[in-house]
C-alpha cells in the first residue's frame, strides 16, 4: 500500500517492511573539469535538482508511523544548507560533482543523523539521474 502525504512525501507499506520518502528541490552549480575540452560541461552551469531520500524503519506502535517527515526535513536541513545554491565543484570532499558522486557524498554525510535512509534519488532533470540503493553494497543506476 503507497499513500502520498503530499506531492513531496509518501508512506509505503509493503507487507514486510515500512518506508517513507521525502522530496526536495535544491539548485546548484557545478562544473565538471573532466568533460572533454570543448564540452560546455567544463564550464560552470547549474541543475534544479530533484533529491527524494528514502528510509525504512519499524512502525512506532504508539504513533503510528515510522519516522515524522519534519523530523526527516529538520534532520537534513545542516547538509542542505551546504549544497542549496551552492557550487558542488568546490564541496570539501566531493571529487567530481557528477550525479553518483553526489548522491554518495549526501549518503556519508547524512548516514549518521538519518540511519534509516537506505536509498537517494538525485534526478537532474526529469527522468535523468542517479538512484544510490544499498544493503550489502552500494549500487548506482543512472536512470
Amino acid at each position: 500500500m503507497t499513500v502520498y502525504e503530499t506531492a513531496q512525501c509518501g508512506a509505503n507499506y509493503d507487507g514486510l517492511r515500512y518506508r517513507i520518502w521525502k522530496e526536495m528541490t535544491l539548485d546548484s552549480s557545478l562544473q565538471l573539469p573532466s568533460a572533454p575540452t570543448n564540452d560546455h560541461r567544463r564550464r560552470i552551469h547549474g541543475h534544479t535538482y530533484t533529491l527524494r531520500l528514502h528510509l525504512h524503519a519499524p512502525l512506532d506502535e504508539v504513533m503510528g508511523w515510522t519516522v515524522d517527515f519534519g523530523d526527516v526535513k529538520d534532520m537534513f536541513s545542516p547538509i542542505f544548507k551546504r549544497i542549496d545554491h551552492q557550487p558542488l565543484h568546490e564541496l570539501p570532499g566531493l571529487e567530481q560533482p557528477d550525479g553518483a558522486s553526489i548522491a554518495r557524498w549526501i549518503r556519508r554525510e547524512v548516514s549518521a543523523t538519518l540511519p534509516a535512509i537506505d536509498r537517494i534519488d538525485l534526478y537532474e532533470t526529469r527522468g535523468c539521474g542517479v538512484i544510490l540503493s544499498w544493503g550489502s553494497a552500494d549500487v548506482a543506476l543512472p536512470v
